[in-house]
């Protein structure tokens, strides 16, 4: 009865984060090439939900871009100020050409957005998100290989 309670008041077993570090879904280290990075949120973890900037400027919520209507794997950047400009303008600035062709090329169904932050990721890291709403893995800028490795993870190549 105690496990039944506990879960219900959002503690022990039943009640606790739901986190599938070990997933097959997930990366290996190995796979990432060093490229993981701390993001507040571990991979297997249910990723925060932030406010977004789509790359044609509008706005939503990163929970509405999850289950699928994102695609198979939502990439987010965070990049912060980018609220402040046009879109127009930061999607040719910086890392974002680079970034926005590695996942125009990834062997699934993929969207990019923007997250002005995220809390425990510094700028420029770039968060994986699976459809369920949890981290696949985060690393920093534009790696074609990390975002390749978790296409992988996600398609069981």
């Amino acid at each position: 009865m105690g496990l039944l309670t506990d879960g219900h008041l959002g503690r022990g077993m039943l009640g606790g984060r739901t986190a599938y570090g070990r997933s097959p879904l997930s990366p290996s280290p190995e796979a990432l090439d060093g490229a993981r990075v701390a993001a507040g949120t571990q991979p297997g973890e249910l990723v925060r939900d932030v406010p977004v900037t789509l790359l044609d400027g509008s706005g939503s919520w990163l929970r509405e871009r999850l289950g699928g209507r994102g695609g198979d794997l939502v990439v987010v950047l965070v990049a912060p100020g980018t609220g402040v400009w046009d879109s127009r303008h930061w999607l040719r600035a910086g890392l974002m050409p680079e970034l926005a062709a590695a996942v125009t090329r990834l062997p699934l169904e993929a969207e990019l957005v923007v997250a002005e932050e995220y809390a425990g990721a510094a700028a420029h890291t770039v968060l994986a998100v699976r459809p369920d709403g949890h981290l696949v893995a985060a690393f920093h800028g534009a790696r074609t290989g990390a975002l390749q490795a978790c296409a992988r993870a996600l398609t069981g190549a």
